[in-house]
């Protein structure tokens, strides 16, 4: 959500440029000839400087996080309006002439971005070739930090909560619906967090907060982060091995990782899991229903279902492994489970928000 809030803060600042420093105090005069030009010369001062005012409350209202949607909406409308008066009625007023539409429009493409085609804005399917997940147990204290305030860990025992790596294989990701010629391939590498949520309706939703994620192509680090806030970065992924056994590594990720993925029951857990045997351990296998993502500034939750047809972890031996994204996290973690699901049809719903308010405000309220 950084990146959002930078790009929320350089909107308004555009629009406070224009708005207090080139209109209210005239530090542009071409400002007030461009209205002159268009209503005549007698009121152009005044209705440039309220224009200026207006624009001013524009940015405090994009500041303020208020209404979001209503404001991006405003926004381009009224971008749209003026630039248009403008090309045909002053062009010859305007920084870089007609040209100014071209920036007007792209001005328009950022606010529609920022506000709309970030939030999962459409569903999305892909078929697992493979899922590999470990999953790290550790004080529950320690990890609280890692996730928003709108946000329970999903705890074991009252004493573990958990973190997950999954290293997923996809064929055919594509908006649902499309043709899967339209698909691609990709190998995703996510690290997330056992979390619940409780909705609107007052329900308990078990999900997942994604602390990082890695794709070994840029087209996917490009597009996942155009239509989702999971920030993407691209990295170098090895996958080979013989039989049963799978070999996964980076070295730009510096993560290595050799498994039995036989799928045998009657493989032990690793050491020192907290689980005290296999059924126990599946409830945090992942990847669980919902994904969910915080922004802090408008105190907004943004859903995210998943839904699989079949889903049946198999135990894996873990033979090696090292996470340098986890050892760097510096807690107290333990290897507490790993499995391998195969060959899985998946889905992605679109992005639900929900305004988030602090249980004491609830209270309050009620």
């Amino acid at each position: 959500m950084v990146k959002t809030r930078i790009i929320t803060y350089f909107i308004a600042t555009v629009w406070l440029a224009n708005g207090l420093f080139c209109k209210v105090l005239n530090l542009a005069p071409r400002h007030q000839q461009i209205v002159a030009r268009i209503i005549g010369d007698s009121h152009a001062g005044l209705i440039t400087r309220l224009i200026g005012i207006a624009e001013t409350v524009m940015a405090i209202w994009v500041f303020s996080g208020w209404r979001p949607r209503l404001n991006a909406m405003t926004q381009m409308a009224i971008i749209a309006a003026m630039n248009t008066l403008e090309f045909f009625l002053a062009p010859d007023l305007l920084l870089w002439g007609r040209f100014n539409a071209l920036f007007a429009f792209l001005f328009i493409l950022l606010i529609y971005y920022n506000e709309f085609l970030k939030n999962h804005p459409f569903p999305v399917e892909a078929f697992f070739e493979s899922s590999v997940v470990l999953t790290f147990a550790a004080p529950k204290e320690q990890v609280q930090s890692l996730i928003p305030e709108c946000l329970e860990l999903d705890v074991f025992d009252d004493q573990w909560a958990f973190i997950a790596v999954a290293m997923v294989q996809t064929k055919g990701l594509r908006p649902k619906g499309f043709p899967k010629a339209l698909g691609n391939d990709f190998f995703l590498i996510g690290y997330r967090v056992f979390v619940r949520h409780t909705d609107q309706r007052g329900k308990r939703l078990r999900g997942l907060y994604i602390i990082k994620s890695e794709t070994d192509k840029k087209k996917m680090e490009f597009f996942g982060n155009i239509f989702t806030h999971y920030n993407y970065t691209t990295t170098d992924i090895r996958v080979a091995g013989e039989g049963d056994v799978v070999e996964i590594s980076s070295k730009s990720s510096d993560l290595r990782l050799r498994i039995d993925g036989s799928g045998e029951e009657n493989i032990a857990l690793p050491n020192g899991s907290p689980f005290r045997d296999w059924k126990e351990a599946r409830r945090f296998a992942g990847p669980l229903p919902f994904t969910f993502t915080y922004d802090r500034m408008r105190k907004e939750v943004l859903i995210i279902e998943g839904v699989r047809e079949e889903w049946k972890p198999a135990p894996a031996r873990v033979m090696d492994h090292h996470f340098g994204f986890i050892d760097g996290l510096r807690m107290d973690l333990t290897l507490a489970n790993a499995f391998v699901i195969r060959n899985i049809p998946y889905y992605w719903k679109k992005g639900k928000i929900e305004p988030w308010k602090p249980k004491e405000e609830i209270s309050r309220a009620s």
